[in-house]
């Protein structure tokens, strides 16, 4: 699975989905066209929240379509990797409708639920949950473990990208 899980989307099943990122994109003044994914299997989209880039994808899992959005905040640091995950832990237990986990040598903000019920409103709050933590917590992440935040020139020259 690549860093964001992306695979082949049923057009069908997605197609209220993307309509209803495409308004989200609309409504904050954005041309959903321009920021979408070229290399995702299936539709996928970016957008940046201060210094965080958010990935937002329509995808299939074994149980349905499904919506996923995630952020990539900081590269794991070298040295007190066991303070940084007590960190995301404890972080974790006061998130709501996101949460923090890795991907190889990356910290993430993810969200994802199934398309099926989704209305526009909560996958605006979606978007904004995970906009929100990712633009709070990289530089404060990379401040207190001395990591590096992530940017896709650093990721390629990981080859994680």
């Amino acid at each position: 699975m690549s860093l964001f899980g992306t695979q082949k989307v049923n057009h069908g099943a997605a197609s209220e989905a993307v309509s209803m990122v495409e308004a989200y994109f609309r409504k904050r003044g954005l041309d959903p066209a321009e920021h979408s994914l070229s290399d995702a299997q299936g539709y996928g989209w970016w957008l940046t929240e201060g210094s965080a880039k958010i990935y937002i994808f329509v995808q299939v899992s074994q149980h349905g379509a499904v919506l996923r959005i995630t952020s990539p905040l900081v590269f794991l640091p070298d040295a007190n990797r066991e303070q940084m995950y007590r960190k995301l832990l404890d972080l974790n237990s006061s998130l709501s409708s996101c949460a923090l986990s890795t991907h190889d040598n990356l910290v993430l903000v993810v969200a994802q639920r199934p398309i099926f019920g989704l209305v526009q409103e909560e996958l605006d709050d979606l978007v904004w949950h995970v906009a929100y933590v990712a633009d709070l917590l990289d530089n404060k992440l990379a401040d207190e473990f001395g990591c590096r935040m992530y940017t896709e020139e650093a990721a390629a020259s990981h080859g994680k990208s």
